[in-house]
């Protein structure tokens, strides 16, 4: 093999070709790697981060207008951020309607910026 593009070619097939095959080019072909995102279902009570994380007259008024910026509070202690996957879900968690309410989520959890893509959210009854 005097030809040194063709043993370019064959080490750059040796080097990447796990990556290809398991259809992962850019992310980690590692058995046991971290998931980019995972189907959730979680219980917790709806909270909003600046009603409730960061209380002020200003923060109470600015939700009056806008709306609530929606966190999932679990019982285990972890709070998560709520992103409604449509227009009518992202109102629904924004409003009045499931501030400080019990709720059951389902929807895309996403570990790296603990958010979660809410698909669907009900009343849930302690």
């Amino acid at each position: 093999m005097r030809n040194p593009t063709l043993r370019y070619a064959l080490l750059w097939l040796l080097l990447w070709w796990p990556s290809i095959v398991l259809g992962q080019p850019y992310g980690s072909a590692l058995p046991g790697a971290e998931p980019q995102s995972v189907d959730a279902e979680y219980d917790g009570v709806v909270i909003c981060f600046r009603c409730d994380v960061t209380p002020s007259p200003e923060n109470r008024a600015r939700c009056q207008q806008e709306g609530h910026q929606p966190l999932l509070r679990r019982s285990e202690g972890h709070t998560h951020t709520l992103v409604g996957s449509t227009n009518k879900l992202t109102a629904q968690l924004t409003s009045d309607e499931l501030h400080g309410k019990a709720v059951h989520i389902k929807g895309i959890y996403y570990p790296k910026t603990n958010h979660i893509l809410v698909s669907e959210v009900s009343l849930w009854e302690r």
